[in-house]
């Protein structure tokens, strides 16, 4: 019995880790992404990302024996579809949920998640304060520590902006409240804001904005849009001949801007904390990670792939599978105990190392250092503007 014993074990141990991983059920996480309508293709986008993360942590024997399952939804940027699908994860047995990926969403999943009791991570979303403890956390930074420190980054690329005009999304809640810091920091700053033009995330024709921001003549342009609505923009302030520097918050940070807008992006810039060819978390990963996504990004969501902000999709799955992996859970353990866990933990996190170094605030919204980064024509990819560099956060300190 003691030699059957010894060669059972060895065969155990010959096993590949991915293998031994099967023998227990899986252990459920949902993605509540955009896979259709104006987002279409960051939710595309997003979900080669998230493909990417699930095979490197079932590629190691997922988490205690149990491969992770990730199912993937199409909330279609609609709130109410979001809480639908987030109701589902909760009835079904899902431990966790990554997700929904912008703020209106976010702003009506994260207090719901309070109080039904299933943790959730939001992988983008800019607006402050809509985050809800103890449940939920975003890892990605808001924009009350974003913009400020892009507006400063901005200012000293051009210190000589007296007079600025403000272009927002009013109908994403992201919009609304990027726009309000934005208006408060140039003030601040001592600028004169001339105008505050608005537009919903829906518009078809944005010459109308552009020409009324030409009629000002501004020293410089921050904007507050997604990535479809900042090309229309980026093509109206050519044609309006208007060569001002422009600033946008993050959230054209993903998604076509940077591979289609060609030279009508000469003078744009972005907020962020990565370029495709480094990041602040570890460098190998990345460099791992980014290879596979260009690799299987399809060429219509946009050539060369672009990254930005959706490493943190990619993070958000390392670190739910990381407390579980820590606190012996599996796919056997009852969902209300994981869930309870996981909360536990999101309470307790104060840094965490992946693809970024991200320090959580006290708020429940990550931080990262920011930087302005600004489309380069020849290579269309984001590249950081002047003399900047990537900082990590205190979490690699």
């Amino acid at each position: 019995m003691k030699l059957k014993a010894i060669i059972a074990a060895m065969l155990m141990a010959a096993l590949p880790s991915a293998a031994l991983a099967q023998s227990k059920p899986p252990i459920k996480l949902g993605n509540i992404s955009s896979l259709t309508g104006p987002l279409g293709l960051y939710g595309k986008t997003q979900e080669v990302v998230v493909r990417i993360a699930v095979e490197d942590i079932n590629a190691k024997g997922g988490v205690n024996g149990s491969l992770l399952q990730v199912d993937t939804v199409d909330a279609q940027l609609d709130p109410g579809q979001a809480v639908l699908l987030f109701r589902k994860f909760a009835n079904e047995g899902y431990f966790g949920v990554v997700g929904p990926i912008t703020g209106t969403q976010w702003e009506t999943v994260s207090p719901l998640a309070n109080q039904i009791g299933l943790p959730a991570i939001a992988p983008n979303a800019s607006k402050p304060g809509i985050t809800k403890r103890p449940w939920t956390i975003r890892l990605v930074p808001a924009d009350d520590t974003l913009i400020p420190e892009g507006f400063d980054a901005f200012r000293r690329l051009y210190p000589n902006i007296k007079r600025v005009a403000i272009v927002a999304d009013v109908r994403e809640a992201s919009g609304k409240a990027g726009a309000q810091v934005f208006e408060t920091l140039a003030k601040k700053a001592g600028m004169q804001v001339v105008d505050t033009v608005e537009f919903s995330t829906r518009a078809t024709d944005l010459s109308p904005a552009a020409i009324q921001v030409k009629g000002h003549n501004p020293d410089a342009v921050f904007v507050v849009a997604l990535a479809h609505s900042a090309l229309m923009l980026a093509k109206g302030f050519k044609e309006q001949n208007m060569n001002a520097p422009v600033l946008a918050n993050s959230i054209i940070w993903p998604g076509p801007f940077v591979t289609t807008v060609g030279e009508e992006g000469r003078n744009w810039h972005t907020i962020g904390f990565s370029t495709n060819h480094q990041a602040t978390g570890d460098a190998a990963l990345y460099a791992s990670v980014m290879k596979r996504f260009k690799e299987r990004l399809d060429p219509s969501l946009g050539q060369p792939a672009n990254m930005a902000n959706w490493s943190v999709s990619y993070d958000a799955f390392l670190l739910l599978a990381d407390i579980m992996r820590r606190n012996g859970i599996d796919g056997t353990t009852d969902p209300k105990k994981a869930r309870a866990v996981i909360k536990d933990e999101f309470v307790k996190l104060k840094t965490f190392v992946g693809l970024n170094s991200t320090r959580l605030r006290d708020t429940g919204d990550g931080y990262v250092p920011a930087v302005v980064l600004t489309p380069d024509v020849k290579s269309h990819e984001w590249a950081l503007a002047g003399s900047q560099t990537l900082k990590p956060s205190a979490a690699a300190k």
